[in-house]
């Protein structure tokens, strides 16, 4: 199990009381955890704010599972990592 998706289960479990057992790489957002656009966009906030990203509003239509989160974040990460790299 990666980092960026134990934290993602923690986040989703300890701020919006979703069961472990209910958060699977494959878990689609809106079809099975329920969540409304305000909430996601809420939830989006809280990754930003755990991971120390910015997910881009034109990113946001691509991030439906949590598969897709996991994905992205950690591909933002990487550019992150990249970009400190080249500044020393």
């Amino acid at each position: 199990m990666s980092i960026v998706f134990s934290k993602i289960k923690q986040i989703l479990h300890e701020s919006y009381s979703i069961q472990l057992d209910q958060i699977q790489l494959e878990t689609n957002f809106e079809l099975e955890l329920g969540t409304d656009s305000r909430e996601f966009f809420e939830l989006l906030n809280d990754f930003e704010n755990a991971f120390g990203i910015e997910i881009n509003l034109d990113d946001v239509v691509e991030i439906v599972t949590i598969q897709d989160a996991v994905t992205y974040i950690e591909k933002k990460l990487s550019i992150c990592e990249q970009s400190e790299d080249h500044l020393f």
